[in-house]
């Protein structure tokens, strides 16, 4: 076994896409790497790789398509590792595994909570039924990939469930890409016949304590709940009410972690996204003009003036718009989704 190899990549460079086949996983030595995914409610987030930090180790380890873009800001060093050289390098390094496990650990309780939050449930019934319904809301979320994957996780792990042909019937139509049916009976939650608690039910009430301790101890004022809350009404398209809540977000001088910082800044982004989606395009200006004078470095740059143009040729002013496009062509990386919208923008796409 050779050990981790050395890469260093220049500024824009793409360390990975999503959906790419996943087989390496790295560490960053030097410089500036951004992590772009979305989250369960549709929102686009950009995260920080700190300087020492792991990335891309779920999908290695779990052998599945990358979950986000990591893209190379300025320049960056990293050492890139197969995953037996990984998994030997973290034998017997125990406060690494441990510190992973907590990593995961939270973001799988923000993931549980948000996917209950959407649905307006409390307590979870069963793992059937819940494979179920979070396949369903990813359906109805329009996430086709990830709904068709939990239907075909629940096909395979409940092969005589309740749910299987209602599973069979969806799971065909989500890899078609088809818009969740409105004749479909709502999914109702049924108790197994006979059901045993199995190995996977034990887990979950094992896990069940700690995790509804984490969840009952969030603070529903902190920035992460008030930005979380803010992304689901804008998803569920109560614009007002996201925009005043994104408002309150953005004002928030308290943020201590990297991450409260960047929902502070995405915020003032997501204001200008909720006014377009209301069609209220004077407004829509105003937050992405004001993203750019506040955040003229801010991850979401480009994207904010992307949108910006879209507002501005849809309150009537063309040429304008048309100059707003131009620019977003010219901002690196020069070959991503954004890049070719505005291309076809001027191209007279739609």
């Amino acid at each position: 076994m050779s050990g981790p190899i050395v890469r260093n990549y220049k500024g824009g460079s793409i360390v990975y896409f999503e959906k790419d086949k996943a087989e390496d996983i790295f560490v960053l030595q030097k410089g500036r790497v951004v992590l772009t995914y979305t989250n369960i409610n549709g929102v686009e987030l950009k995260e920080d790789v700190k300087l020492g930090e792991f990335f891309g180790v779920k999908s290695a380890i779990g052998r599945y398509p990358r979950e986000e873009t990591a893209q190379v800001i300025g320049a960056a060093t990293v050492l890139v590792f197969k995953v037996p050289e990984f998994e030997k390098f973290v034998s017997d390094k125990t406060h690494l595994i441990i510190k992973m496990l907590k990593v995961f650990s939270s973001q799988l309780r923000q993931v549980h909570r948000q996917v209950r939050e959407i649905l307006g449930q409390g307590e979870a019934k069963n793992p059937a039924f819940e494979l179920m319904n979070v396949a369903e809301v990813f359906y109805k979320n329009g996430n086709f990939e990830h709904a068709a994957y939990a239907f075909e996780k629940y096909l395979q792990h409940y092969p005589d469930g309740m749910y299987v042909d209602r599973a069979r019937q969806l799971v065909d139509l989500a890899r078609k890409k088809t818009p969740f049916p409105l004749t479909i009976q709502e999914l109702v939650y049924k108790p197994e016949p006979g059901a045993q608690a199995g190995k996977l039910q034990e887990m979950l009430k094992t896990m069940a304590v700690p995790a509804q301790n984490a969840s009952s101890s969030v603070d529903p004022n902190s920035i992460l709940s008030q930005y979380d809350k803010a992304s689901t009404l804008m998803n569920a398209g109560k614009y007002a009410e996201s925009i005043d809540l994104f408002k309150m977000v953005s004002e928030r001088t308290d943020s201590v972690t990297q991450e409260e910082e960047q929902f502070v800044e995405n915020s003032l982004f997501y204001m200008g996204k909720s006014s377009f989606k209301a069609k209220d395009y004077p407004g829509a200006i105003t937050h992405f003009s004001n993203f750019i004078k506040k955040y003229p470095k801010g991850l979401l740059l480009k994207e904010n003036l992307y949108h910006l143009a879209l507002a501005t040729e849809a309150s009537g002013e063309k040429e304008k718009a048309k100059q707003l496009f131009q620019k977003v062509t010219q901002m690196p990386p020069l070959d991503d989704s954004i890049s070719e919208d505005a291309k076809s923008k001027l191209k007279g796409g739609k």
